[in-house]
C-alpha cells in the first residue's frame, strides 16, 4: 500500500491534473498533504485558507494568552451594560424633548410613543439581565470557548499584516489584511504547500484576493489601527473609507 501511495503521489505531482480517489471522488486540490475532493468544492477557499493560516500560526507560535481571552470575555460581559446605558440615555433625551413648549400635537404624540416604547424595552432588558445573573457563572466557560477562535484569528491577522503589510478590509467578524492573505497564499503555493489541480476552480479561488470591487477597504490609517488594537478593545470600530479603494496594480497569482 505504501508503494502504491508513493506512486500515486508522484503521478499527481507530475501530471498536475485532477485524480480520482478510491471512493470515486475527484481530487480538485491538495493543501498540506490533505486532498480536497469535488464534494467539498463549495468549501475550497475556506479549507485552503484555513489550513494555511493554521500552518502559519503553528510555525510562528501564535496562540491566544490567558490574559487576552480574559479581555475578550470581559468585554463580552460588559456589552449588555453598555446597551443598557445607551437605552437610558435615549429615554432621557426623549424626556427633555417633551419639555419643549414649541411642539405641536403630532410631534408630542410621536415623542410620547417613542418614550413609551423605550421604557418598555428598558423594562424587558432589565428583566432579562436579572435572570442572566443566575446564569453568569455557567455562561463564562462558554464565552471563553467562543473567545478562542476570535482572538486566535486576530493575532494571526496582526502577524500577517506585520510581515506583508498592504490593505485591510472591513469584515463583520473583524478586520482582515487582504493583501497579506494574498501574499501568503502566493508564497505558500510557490513553496508547494497547496495546489489547485482542477483549473476550473483556480480563477474563482483567487478572485476574492484580487478583485477590489468585492470589498470595503479601510483607509491606511484605520487599517494600521485595526491591526494594532483588537476590535473588541476599541471604543469605536473602524469603518471603511468613503473613498474608492486604491487602483494599485495587483500581481497575477500565476
Amino acid at each position: 500500500m505504501l508503494g502504491l501511495g508513493l506512486v500515486s503521489a508522484i503521478g499527481l505531482a507530475q501530471t498536475n491534473l485532477p485524480v480520482t480517489t478510491a471512493s470515486n471522488q475527484v481530487v480538485i486540490a491538495v493543501v498540506c498533504g490533505k486532498e480536497i475532493t469535488s464534494k467539498d468544492a463549495a468549501k475550497l477557499n475556506g479549507l485552503i485558507v484555513g489550513t494555511l493560516l493554521e500552518k502559519f500560526a503553528k510555525e510562528n507560535n501564535i496562540a491566544p494568552t490567558e490574559a487576552e481571552l480574559d479581555d475578550f470575555t470581559s468585554k463580552a460581559e460588559e456589552q449588555p451594560k453598555q446597551q443598557l446605558l445607551e437605552m437610558e440615555q435615549a429615554r432621557e433625551m426623549l424626556r427633555k424633548k417633551l419639555e419643549s413648549t414649541v411642539l405641536n400635537e403630532q410631534e408630542r404624540k410621536q415623542l410620547e410613543t417613542c418614550l413609551q416604547s423605550t421604557g418598555d424595552a428598558l423594562k424587558s432588558f432589565w428583566e432579562i439581565q436579572e435572570r442572566n445573573k443566575e446564569m453568569k457563572e455557567h455562561l463564562r466557560p462558554m464565552l471563553r470557548r467562543i473567545a478562542e477562535p476570535f482572538v486566535s484569528r486576530w493575532k494571526i491577522n496582526q502577524a500577517l499584516y506585520r510581515k506583508y503589510g498592504g490593505r485591510v478590509i472591513f469584515q463583520q467578524a473583524g478586520m482582515e489584511p487582504l493583501d497579506a492573505y494574498r501574499d501568503l497564499l502566493k508564497e505558500q503555493e510557490k513553496a508547494g504547500a497547496f495546489q489547485i489541480l482542477d483549473k476550473q476552480y483556480e480563477v474563482p479561488f483567487w478572485r476574492n484576493f484580487t478583485t477590489d470591487s468585492m470589498h470595503s477597504f479601510l483607509s491606511s490609517e484605520e487599517g494600521a489601527k485595526a491591526m494594532t488594537t483588537p476590535w473588541w478593545l476599541m471604543e469605536k470600530k473602524p469603518e471603511p473609507s468613503v473613498a474608492k479603494p486604491s487602483n494599485q496594480s495587483i500581481p497575477s497569482p500565476n
